[in-house]
């Protein structure tokens, strides 16, 4: 993936490591993990912030890069 990447905070986790993302004013994306989760053990709660590389072709989902 090679797209736009933004920062926004967890809103909910949902099944199979999907994470529901806010970033602001109103717009929310579905992001996954895309395999940090099980290298480095980072849990993800409601509230965290998180760095979000949008998908090019679809604005509403995207993967999570980091957990700030």
């Amino acid at each position: 993936m090679s797209g736009l990447k933004c920062q926004g905070s967890v809103v909910e986790e949902l099944p199979q490591l999907v994470f529901r993302i806010d970033l602001g004013k109103g717009r929310q994306v579905l992001a996954h993990t895309a395999g940090m989760k099980e290298r480095n053990f980072v849990r993800l709660l409601p509230g965290d912030k998180v760095e979000v590389e949008l998908a090019p072709r679809d604005a509403t989902r995207g993967k999570i890069l980091k957990k700030l």
